[in-house]
């Protein structure tokens, strides 16, 4: 750093002697060598802040660039259920236009809308079921609960003292 030399070092200690004397050398020595050692914490204290800021820095961008590519996935997968949706509103709308044009003209129009509006639940699969139970599913539900009396409400079957 200095580019000191073991003459100029030598030559410092020997003027610090003359001047300081060798009693007072010892204390300087010491408050000097605290001072350093304190420099050195400090410093290396500072470094590691550093790096770790540097650090956060760096995950805090690859993550904003994770969540720019989720960000940019989600709308595209937003577009993709709209264009899907549309596709089956159309879809369902050919069905019930098909549907009444089938029932006019087997019935010769009559009774249409009450047949269609019939036959509406059953063009498109699953649609107005609210679930399905398979049968592992029904295998896996509760028994039913047992019948507890009410005594309150029914007076007539459970008296007392009959």
């Amino acid at each position: 750093m200095f580019n000191l030399g073991l003459f100029e070092l030598g030559l410092f200690g020997v003027i610090a002697l003359i001047i300081l004397g060798p009693e007072k050398l010892i204390i300087t020595a010491r408050t000097l060598g605290k001072w350093y050692g304190h420099f050195r914490r400090m410093s290396a204290r500072l470094q590691s802040e550093l790096v770790s800021e540097l650090e956060l820095t760096e995950v805090q961008n690859a993550l904003n660039a994770q969540i720019d590519e989720i960000r940019a996935s989600e709308a595209k997968l937003k577009t993709q259920i709209q264009q899907l949706q549309t596709k089956l509103y159309q879809a369902e709308q050919m069905a019930r236009t098909n549907q009444n044009e089938i029932l006019n003209h087997l019935q010769g129009g009559q009774d249409a809308q009450t047949d269609s509006i019939n036959l509406q639940y059953n063009t498109i699969p699953l649609t107005h079921q609210f679930f399905l139970l398979g049968d592992y599913d029904k295998k896996r539900r509760l028994p039913p609960a047992p019948f507890l009396p009410n005594h309150k409400a029914d007076r007539l079957l459970y008296r007392r003292g009959v």
